[in-house]
């Protein structure tokens, strides 16, 4: 069974690498023809994902550990987690944030094109990052749903229930979901792979629609 990534060069240390972590969106479902959330509560908000290395930072529960969409992405910069990872978004969120906060808007980031939740130190970042800068907003799923990394999530969106847009996977009961079709045709198709919006910035649905489940296709 895999426990990392099938492309295991395009893992990144961090301690020399050249770019910043949080990346604009580079995908065509993310936003990449713009950078700014064009609808909804959260119009005008700077865009930035974060991709960690799938497999190595999920729970081994995931419905999708042998068929991750991170299978068709061979490019990808898998960034390495731990420490340094946090000190570095630590740094990058503050920057962020101070710069959009001096144009009036808001900063969206999204968790995690790849990976996901690690560790409860890691949650308690993001909770931290969402205390001190009140323009950052946080959107994505997980598929971390027992233990105490799960609970550190639950107090986060309970914490911040308008900024935390972290959607439950595997979990079609929940009403703050986000599952595959294999699992339940309860909810929302996802109005992109629908061919109904161009992105995720031109829909924002997954982070203004809290009480409607959202489904995706099997990439």
């Amino acid at each position: 069974m895999l426990n990392s990534t099938r492309y295991q060069k395009s893992k990144k240390t961090l301690g020399d690498y050249p770019h910043k972590i949080l990346k604009v969106p580079s995908s065509k479902k993310l936003g990449s023809a713009g950078r700014y959330v064009k609808k909804g509560r959260l119009k005008g908000a700077e865009v930035f994902t974060l991709t960690l290395t799938e497999r190595e930072t999920c729970p081994t529960t995931c419905g999708h550990w042998a068929d991750c969409y991170g299978n068709n992405m061979p490019f990808a910069h898998r960034l390495e987690h731990g420490p340094t990872l946090e000190s570095l978004l630590f740094d990058e969120v503050a920057e962020k944030c101070e710069r959009a906060h001096q144009k009036g808007r808001k900063v969206l980031v999204r968790l995690h094109v790849l990976g996901d939740f690690y560790s409860v130190a890691y949650v308690e970042l993001w909770r931290q990052l969402l205390s001190m800068h009140d323009n950052l907003n946080v959107w994505g799923y997980t598929h971390v749903i027992e233990g105490d990394i799960h609970e550190a999530l639950k107090t986060t969106l309970e914490d911040f229930p308008e900024r935390w847009a972290i959607r439950w996977s595997d979990q079609p009961t929940s009403e703050f979901s986000a599952n595959s079709a294999e699992i339940t045709s309860d909810g929302i198709v996802c109005p992109e792979q629908e061919g109904k919006t161009e992105s995720c910035t031109t829909c924002a649905l997954c982070w203004d629609a809290p009480t409607k489940n959202i489904i995706f296709k099997t990439h």
